[in-house]
């Protein structure tokens, strides 16, 4: 049996996780240094600096919930996601998802809410440089592709401590809702929620093409 790419991206996140853990976040100065290198902030991207954390990004995380819900989520989409497309047209929806997140994120601050990311402009403001990290971005790009090739799957979900099960696109629909709602509300939260909703709508765009590419003997349910 071939290695999943699932199993390799959660194994490299956990790696840089524990690199971060034991090396990097005993220094808080170390830290934001280093979060400022591999995290998107959107004063670097705008100005076409830092091009490469739109990528880094994605395995950079210091929380442990953070990283323990990312993985999780990675594991229980991925995997079918995997199956279904084949290796390589997963990675191309996870990366470019990932990316596409990312860019959301800025233009939803730099367009929709005016902000002015500009080098030149003093002060800077606080948005401008805040560097976004995590792999949630791509991950909801994957559960947007979850949701074109598993529209009726069951889920099991947690409704505040409710547990319910429910087919994937109420699960999800409701899910990507309540993110759409957060990032219209607070913008400036500590959460990218704006990043979740480009990466969401990246995901289920770039699966479409997709959507009759799964093995004839996969069953939905």
């Amino acid at each position: 049996m071939s290695v999943r790419a699932t199993y390799v991206l959660i194994a490299a996140n956990v790696v840089v996780w524990l690199f971060i853990t034991l090396f990097i976040s005993r220094s808080p100065s170390v830290l934001w240094s280093f979060l400022l290198s591999f995290g998107v902030v959107p004063i670097f991207v705008v100005n076409g600096a830092n091009l490469f954390s739109l990528l880094s990004y994605m395995f950079v995380h210091v929380d442990f919930f953070h990283i323990l819900l990312n993985m999780y989520a990675l594991l229980l989409f991925g995997r079918d996601v995997e199956d279904y497309v084949g290796t390589g047209r997963f990675l191309f929806i996870y990366f470019v998802s990932g990316v596409a997140a990312a860019l959301f994120h800025i233009f939803y601050f730099v367009a929709f809410l005016s902000l002015n990311c500009s080098p030149t402009i003093r002060p800077i403001p606080q948005a401008c440089l805040i560097p976004s990290i995590g792999a949630s971005g791509a991950i909801f790009g994957l559960m947007g592709a979850y949701l074109v090739f598993f529209p009726f799957r069951k889920l099991y979900a947690f409704l505040g401590f409710i547990p319910i099960v429910a087919p994937a696109f109420v699960v999800i629909g409701f899910f990507v809702l309540i993110q759409t709602l957060f990032m219209l509300t607070t913008p400036f939260s500590t959460i990218a929620y704006t990043a979740h909703v480009g990466g969401f709508a990246a995901g289920l765009l770039l699966s479409l093409p997709f959507r009759n590419a799964g093995p004839s003997y996969f069953f939905y349910e």
